[in-house]
């Protein structure tokens, strides 16, 4: 009987550590959207220039700007790839 108890025990703190990481994970994507969404409207507000880029940031604001360049090329790169026809040869 002992023993059966000693399973049961541990098989509830198991699931309860399993149920207490999704929560962590759950809660780590919330405030990932969070932050993204922060940013995003933090970077139109500087687009539209209503707000200044303090001298810290200034680097990754040039490394974002870079990666969008970059992104809209490799979109443009795609789209004429999928409009083009097959050779026949």
């Amino acid at each position: 009987m002992k023993l059966l108890e000693l399973i049961r025990d541990r098989l509830v703190q198991r699931s309860l550590i399993g149920k207490r990481k999704l929560d962590r994970t759950a809660t780590r994507r919330e405030l990932d959207a969070v932050l993204r969404d922060v940013g995003e409207r933090w970077r139109a507000l500087v687009r539209a220039g209503r707000m200044e880029v303090p001298a810290e940031l200034a680097p990754l604001v040039q490394r974002a700007k870079e990666l969008e360049a970059r992104l809209e090329a490799q979109e443009r790169d795609l789209e004429a790839l999928q409009n083009e026809e097959p050779s026949t040869t």
